[in-house]
């Protein structure tokens, strides 16, 4: 059975909602395809049995992040702020630093924007030769600086050159931050250093189009609630449990296939992660060019863990329940309390290796594990909480992985570009292609919205979509957060 569309879209996150509710409001038909059998992609959002919700992907957002914020306006949900007050903590070579006594993640990513360059920009090579030309006549701040010089140019080099872990390793950070700084990294990037492209992350620095932190407020209800509001704004039944196999451009139309149908459109919006995308088979033109931008991709690796307590103790003791583990490397935790009636919880995070090591252990020695370690930043009364849940995002069959998936070394830096730029009647959206808010809730959206915009020729790629009139269930759209299971920190 072959049916028509002006557009069809893959993928049923925020980006493919955001997309489709634009291409119906510029008054084209739009077919939404999605391979699971609910919308969200890495939303997904489950009640706790002690109360209240767990995001199991995507949770926070910022002052700065409109279209979220626009949409949990209009939907009338409410933003709780996340607990920021007291003291945070870094547990590396078995001490207990405050974050304060350490470079600061600001401080870092300026850094590392000075030590990784783009030599084929005139700018940036007149950049670096100022930089280079201050180092020298800058004297070193200390002989440890010095000594930690000299043993960077005898020690074995073990990082690719063009690698994360090689820009960190030549910062000639003291030991205790440089530790700090690989496991901040392996945590936000779900990947070892040593195996993400230094060019990529630089870049991804720059599409981040705010001034503030990120984790300023959660959604009281759920992120889920988002992707419900988008979902109100369809007109068109999106088709759940209908993975894309093959997209085939033929002169003036696309062809896709899906659960063996056919469908058929002047234009195809791929708004699925690229890890995701490559299960696609594309034939379209320069379809080895694209495989290539596509394979430049590594799926990050994450385990995210909500324990709830009765009452939050760390704040007794001065903590913010702010902690990151050099220790660990990809270890993090937040207090993720909300302001509401439900109990008190902390939040942790876990990316790269170390979290496809816990990946394969049972659930209860992740538990020990995890519990061992915050212990020794939170003391004994970490070791009971009321509840646990946790979420796996690792080889995730439709999206990769968490949070995003990032450009690995050996591949194409630019892919990011590149694939946010690809043209004809094959376009890619998503948070990984965003040049605002790379890795959000946000930038899938803004993602979605620009490509639907290029596509119907509204240049309002920001638009506010109308809401519609609620069509009943879509098949699958998501209950209301309290009720239902539907991912960034």
């Amino acid at each position: 059975m072959r049916q028509e569309n002006h557009v069809i879209v893959v993928g049923g996150g925020a980006a493919g909602l955001a997309a489709a509710a634009a291409v119906e409001q510029a008054g084209l038909s739009c077919q939404l395809l999605e391979a699971q059998a609910c919308l969200g992609g890495r939303i997904r959002t489950v009640p706790l049995r002690s109360g209240g919700v767990f995001d199991e992907g995507a949770q926070m957002v910022n002052g700065d992040m409109h279209a979220v914020l626009d949409l949990a306006a209009r939907a009338g949900l409410h933003l709780s702020p996340v607990p920021r007050a007291g003291i945070g903590l870094c547990l590396a070579q078995g001490s207990t630093r405050r974050f304060e006594d350490l470079i600061s993640v600001g401080e870092l990513h300026e850094l590392l924007e000075e030590q990784v360059l783009r030599w084929d920009s005139p700018g940036e090579a007149l950049r670096a030769l100022r930089l280079k030309l201050a180092w020298w006549n800058t004297p070193w701040e200390s002989l440890g600086e010095a000594g930690r010089g000299l043993r960077l140019l005898v020690a074995k080099r073990t990082a690719p050159k063009e690698s994360l872990a090689e820009a960190l390793r030549g910062l000639l950070l003291e030991a205790e931050e440089h530790a700090m700084a690989y496991s901040h990294f392996s945590e936000v990037l779900g990947a070892a250093p040593e195996d993400i492209h230094a060019q990529a992350v630089r870049d991804i620095f720059a599409r981040y189009a705010s001034e503030r932190d990120d984790l300023e407020f959660q959604i009281a209800g759920g992120m889920i609630g988002i992707v419900d509001q988008l979902a109100l704004e369809l007109r068109h039944r999106p088709r759940l449990s209908t993975p894309v196999e093959r997209i085939r451009a033929t002169g003036d139309r696309v062809e896709v296939v899906a659960a063996a149908e056919t469908w058929t459109a002047d234009h195809v919006i791929v708004a699925v992660p690229p890890p995701a995308a490559r299960r696609i088979t594309f034939e379209v033109d320069s379809g080895d060019e694209l495989a290539a931008l596509l394979a430049s991709f590594t799926a990050g690796a994450m385990i995210k863990t909500v324990l709830v307590f009765d009452r939050a103790f760390w704040r007794l003791k001065g903590l913010s329940g702010a902690a990151l583990f050099a220790d660990t490397p990809g270890l993090a935790v937040v207090d993720g309390s909300g302001d509401g009636p439900f109990p008190s919880r902390l939040t942790a995070f876990l990316g790269g290796p170390l979290a496809r090591q816990w990946a394969a252990l049972s659930q209860e020695a992740r538990q020990d594990l995890l519990l061992g370690r915050l212990s020794h930043a939170f003391g004994e009364g970490v070791r009971a909480p009321l509840e646990t849940a946790e979420a796996v995002w690792i080889d995730h069959p439709w999206s990769g992985g968490g949070y995003n998936a990032t450009v690995r070394v050996g591949g194409n830096p630019d892919a990011v570009a590149r694939l946010a730029a690809w043209g004809g009647r094959v376009r890619f959206a998503g948070a990984e292609v965003d040049d605002r808010f790379w890795g959000y809730v946000e930038g899938a959206i803004h993602s979605g919205r620009s490509v639907a915009a290029q596509i119907t020729g509204n240049a309002a790629g920001d638009v506010i979509c109308e809401t519609a009139e609620p069509q009943g269930a879509f098949g699958g759209s998501r209950p209301k957060a309290e009720r239902g299971v539907v991912s960034e920190r």
